[in-house]
């Protein structure tokens, strides 16, 4: 039997919990496995990791310690907690030792516990083969857990997903109805259309459109597909050489479609195959020089301008889908926004739509109102001084700003003051619109709801409207000097330029990438090249 007073170090003696783990027991209710992770990874290190199983007493030492030892472990979550702590791929057998410890008492794993188990045969499916046995243990796991509930809530669909999906044969398509049956509650998460997606590539051809569909579903909403999906493709268009042209330029479109930045992972891999296929692959790692210049076939990327149908669609679509929202007028009027229609009609247009309040912010929400003038009319003068027509946005309550300040803003620009409750943004993006696909605008909001409300078709073409046309202040030197950031006027997603696509990757894979407009460092240049069949080179040497 192992030592228990080794658990009595690593744990607290029942009833006298350790200080520094009722520290913090004011905070929200941790997760299941996601504890205060000093003590819970030293459990993991000293003990867990060290064993393929354990003596009943020694469980019981360890099950009754966690739940002495914190406030929000109880009879209840503490066997999902202690699943949670030990679930790296090598300790599957160790896991199951627990669950068997729990029966063996008479207690039923409850759905939590079991869901747990299920993450940790997908952990070791992610490593090794699961045998056959394992295979079924997964699968009677799942029957259990949907026999006993006809409606599964999303957290156990989700665990259910990632059981399945372990397995071979067909029994991982019961996870897709899974994925409909989350969306009664919640938005599906990235890692359950993430483990369906990986599946559905690794699995025979018919079920690519699947995956191609999950691809693009989880991408509209919001969610990053995770490196291993991309993975599944790259790995079986390794194999699958013939399909490879066409499906690596499929996923390229969609990486552009949705403005998506692969991992470094996931670019390490598209080398690794280029070397595998060079006849139908080159890939290099390059980065930009100045104005987006790719460093290795010396192109320049494409300009992130819009057509001028597009603008217009984008300008026509603005007022009904964004201005005119309920949630603006819940913030503004009617003859708010009639008053300000009007007064643009007057004024347009502007070379420049300054949002004076946003500026006024930019370097702190501390400042006097006098500095916050002042800063606002150093801009003014910033685009003044370049002969350009400027109208500055802001609220009533910057009447009472510096009167000098004020003044000269309203020398030199025009000016609206909206009340104090009111939205800029929207007053800000239709006075620039209205104005022409010249006119720019300088806010640091990167304008996310704006976007989202456009829909999809419209969404990306805003996008790249902003990105062209959006100034921000960085910061203001101690002199008084202004720093601008100018727009980026070359695209910053996966693009094609005349036959060779750029695509833009990052350090590693985030759940919430930022909508920011700064220029990737690290980029791919790919050349993709149709397969030559044989019949083709004969009929080539034959019509020479």
């Amino acid at each position: 039997m192992y030592n228990l007073r080794l658990l009595r170090n690593i744990l607290p003696i029942a009833g006298h919990a350790h200080p520094r783990w009722l520290a913090s027991q004011h905070k929200r209710r941790p997760q299941p496995g996601s504890l205060p992770p000093d003590r819970l990874e030293q459990l993991r290190s000293d003990l867990f990791e060290r064993r393929e199983e354990l003596s009943g007493a020694e469980w019981t030492e360890v099950r009754q310690s966690l739940v002495d030892g914190y406030k929000h472990i109880n009879g209840h979550n503490v066997d999902a907690v202690i699943l949670g702590v030990c679930s790296a791929p090598n300790q599957l057998a160790l896991a199951k030792n627990y669950v068997e410890f729990l029966r063996s008492r008479g207690s039923k794993p409850n759905a939590a516990t079991l869901g747990r188990l299920l993450r940790v045969y997908n952990a070791a499916y992610h490593e090794r083969p699961l045998s056959e046995a394992e295979q079924s243990e997964i699968l009677q796991i799942c029957r259990s857990l949907q026999a006993e509930h006809e409606t599964l809530d999303a957290s156990s669909c989700e665990n259910v997903i990632h059981g399945l999906v372990a397995t071979s044969g067909d029994d991982w398509q019961r996870g897709v109805p899974l994925l409909e049956m989350m969306k009664v509650t919640s938005t599906p998460s990235v890692a359950a259309y993430s483990a369906l997606t990986e599946k559905a590539f690794h699995v025979a051809s018919p079920e690519q459109e699947l995956a191609w569909l999950l691809l693009e579903e989880m991408a509209t909403a919001r969610k990053p597909p995770k490196c291993e999906v991309y993975l599944a493709l790259l790995n079986r268009l390794a194999n699958e050489t013939a399909q490879l042209p066409a499906q690596l330029s499929r996923l390229l479109q969609f990486l552009e479609r949705h403005e998506i930045l692969v991992s470094q992972r996931v670019a390490i891999r598209l080398q690794e195959l280029s070397s595998q296929v060079p006849q139908l692959l080159h890939t290099r790692t390059t980065h930009l020089g100045a104005l987006g210049k790719c460093q290795s076939c010396q192109q320049h990327l494409q300009p992130v301008a819009i057509s001028d149908e597009e603008f217009r669609q984008l300008s026509e679509c603005f007022l009904e889908r964004v201005l005119i929202r309920r949630d603006v007028f819940q913030r503004s009027t009617p003859e708010e926004v009639a008053r300000f229609k009007k007064f643009v009609e007057k004024t347009a247009p502007y070379d420049c739509v300054i949002d004076g309040l946003n500026v006024a912010y930019s370097t702190g929400t501390k400042k006097t109102p006098q500095q916050m003038a002042k800063l606002v009319a150093t801009v003014v003068r910033h685009f003044r001084e370049q002969d350009k027509r400027v109208l500055v946005l802001g609220r009533e309550h910057m009447r009472n700003w510096s009167k000098q300040a004020m003044h000269y803003v309203h020398s030199n620009a025009s000016l609206f003051l909206t009340s104090n409750l009111s939205h800029d943004d929207p007053f800000l993006l239709y006075a620039t619109l209205r104005s022409g696909q010249e006119t720019d605008f300088f806010s640091r909001d990167l304008m996310r709801s704006h976007a989202f409300h456009l829909g999809t078709e419209l969404k990306p073409i805003f996008r790249r409207w902003q990105q062209e046309h959006q100034f921000s202040l960085v910061t203001q030197t101690q002199t008084g000097q202004i720093i601008v950031k100018e727009p980026v006027r070359h695209r910053l997603c996966a693009h094609q330029v005349a036959g060779t696509w750029h695509v833009p990757y990052c350090a590693q894979y985030t759940p919430h990438p930022t909508d920011s407009f700064e220029v990737p460092a690290n980029w791919l240049c790919i050349q993709l090249k149709e397969q030559t069949t044989p019949a083709t080179k004969t009929k080539t040497k034959t019509t020479r």
